[in-house]
């Protein structure tokens, strides 16, 4: 594709996702419970009752429209959740932070290693990995980073508590996962993301694998038993035979994410393991609408009781 079109292509799709963020912001701002129920039909056909919230999702709904969700909107945000680790005296956990700046432009590279990762600290997926700076088309890197930035997150989906984080660039550390995670996703970091509900894990869910338009999903307990049954295989994830390996850290990985998760109903603290030894990545509030079954949505709803947020 010549770089002329490729240019274009790129453009338009910007143009999309803007117009569409915008779309989805004004539905938010005229009620946000058209936009609930736009995303919540768009995934499971029907309706939420939030009248009478059952499943996880639904009762994540409720709470983001009938409580005080500003500890969501802190630990949400990629680079001020760093205040509630520390607090928690788990600084040590998290990757070293490089720099962060409010406008794209102003990423400083002279200040930078040679390998680092640049993300906003909102969004999902908005990051770049530069493995090398002085190959790096840095005019580029700091375009795709402000075209994320512009575009207002939280509003699709209604996740409200990302409304309210100012969008920024941060710098962080480029990591390096332990040979045995490598080898079933080469050059792509394994996620284990540990779901807790009352300040409990309840289980893992790990994405690896990671490709511009897939990625491999698995599920275990905290005995590490997987649980196949319980995610939505429907064409968006990839299957693998191969077991995920048993990270050696597992009980301290479980261990950090009970206490991280103390003051909430439901959040998933998400792990890397990086010579042994996990590493924080973010706190998420509103994850997996869609990638896991309805009976399992119910099973972890019903462990919520909405009575004590009343």
């Amino acid at each position: 594709m010549k770089k002329s079109n490729l240019k274009n292509r790129l453009n338009s799709i910007f143009l999309y996702r803007l117009i569409a963020a915008y779309i989805h912001k004004l539905l938010v701002i005229i009620d946000p419970l058209k936009e609930i129920n736009r995303n919540y039909y768009d995934r499971f056909r029907k309706l939420p009752d939030l009248n009478n919230p059952k499943n996880l999702v639904e009762k994540t709904y409720w709470l983001q429209l009938n409580t005080d969700t500003s500890l969501w909107t802190l630990c949400a945000d990629k680079y001020r959740m760093r205040e509630y680790v520390r607090k928690c005296g788990f600084d040590s956990y998290l990757p070293n932070h490089l720099g962060h700046w409010d406008k794209a432009h102003e990423i400083d590279f002279s200040l930078l290693p040679n390998s680092f990762i640049l993300k906003t600290n909102n969004g999902c997926g908005t990051c770049i990995v530069v493995r090398d700076k002085n190959s790096a088309d840095q005019k580029l890197i700091k375009k795709q980073m402000q075209w994320w930035m512009s575009i207002p997150y939280g509003y699709s989906g209604a996740q409200l508590h990302y409304t309210k984080i100012k969008p920024m660039v941060i710098a962080e550390e480029l990591l390096r996962q332990d040979d045995d995670y490598e080898m079933i996703s080469p050059g792509s970091m394994v996620d284990f993301k540990v779901w807790c509900i009352n300040g409990n894990p309840e289980s893992i869910l790990i994405t690896y694998n990671r490709k511009s338009d897939s990625h491999n999903v698995d599920l275990y307990d905290t005995d590490w038993n997987r649980k196949l049954d319980c995610i939505n295989f429907n064409g968006k994830f990839n299957f693998s035979d191969s077991l995920v390996p048993k990270p050696k850290c597992l009980n301290e990985m479980l261990e950090i994410a009970k206490k991280l998760s103390q003051p909430f109903p439901e959040v998933r603290v998400d792990f890397y393991v990086v010579d042994g030894k996990p590493v924080i990545g973010e706190l998420t509030f509103t994850a997996g609408y869609g990638n896991l079954t309805e009976a399992y949505y119910d099973e972890l709803g019903a462990k919520i009781d909405l009575n004590v947020y009343k």
